[in-house]
C-alpha cells in the first residue's frame, strides 16, 4: 500500500512538521488501522481530544478580547458555534481534508453526516498535533487563521442564537408573551 504524502497539506497551511509521523496520525481514522492490522501507528482520537481543548481556549481568548460588549452567556454561545461539528467540517472541507484522511474502505465511501464527524474529528486532531509538534503559537496561529475568521458570519447572521431563543424572542415582540 502507498502511503500518504502530506507535503501538499503542509504547504497549503503554511507549516512544516518536525515530526511527519504525528501529522500522519491526524489524519488516521481508527477504521482504517482496523482494516489494515499489519500496519503501525495510531488513530488520530487522542490528538482530536487534545485538539479540542486547544481549540476552545484559543476561541475563547478571541472572543473575550474581540467582544467585550458581549456577556458571558452570549460568548459561550458564539464559541460553541465556533467550535462545532459544523463548523470544523466546513473549515476541514476548505482545507481539502479529505483529500488526506487515511479511511478504511467502507467509511471511504460514506459521503454524508458521518463523514462530516470525521473531518470535524479531523480538524481537531491536525491542531492536537500543530500543538505538540510545533507549539501553542503556531496551534494558535492556525486557528486564528482559519477559524476566527467565521465569526463575524456567526455573529452578524446570530447563528449563534438557538431556534429556541429565537422563536421566543419573535413571540415576545409578535404576541407580547413567550
Amino acid at each position: 500500500m502507498k502511503e500518504k504524502e502530506f507535503n501538499g497539506f503542509e504547504e497549503k497551511i503554511g507549516l512544516q512538521f518536525k515530526n511527519k509521523d504525528l501529522l500522519k496520525q491526524a489524519f488516521t481514522h481508527r477504521s482504517f488501522l482496523n482494516e489494515n492490522k499489519s500496519l503501525k501507528g495510531r488513530h488520530n482520537e487522542r490528538l482530536e481530544f487534545l485538539g479540542d481543548a486547544v481549540l476552545e481556549l484559543v476561541i475563547t481568548h478571541y472572543l473575550y478580547d474581540g467582544y467585550p460588549d458581549k456577556n458571558e452567556g452570549d460568548l459561550t454561545s458564539i464559541r460553541s458555534a465556533l467550535v462545532n461539528a459544523t463548523t470544523c467540517a466546513e473549515v476541514a472541507k476548505k482545507l481539502e481534508v479529505n483529500d488526506f484522511l487515511l479511511l478504511s474502505k467502507g467509511e471511504a465511501k460514506d459521503v454524508g453526516r458521518a463523514r462530516q464527524y470525521i473531518l470535524a474529528n479531523a480538524l481537531e486532531a491536525i491542531i492536537g498535533a500543530i500543538y505538540i509538534d510545533l507549539g501553542y503559537e503556531k496551534a494558535e496561529q492556525f486557528i486564528l487563521e482559519h477559524i476566527a475568521p467565521m465569526t463575524e458570519k456567526i455573529v452578524k447572521e446570530e447563528l449563534w442564537v438557538d431556534a429556541k431563543s429565537k422563536f421566543q424572542e419573535k413571540a415576545q415582540d409578535i404576541a407580547g408573551v413567550t
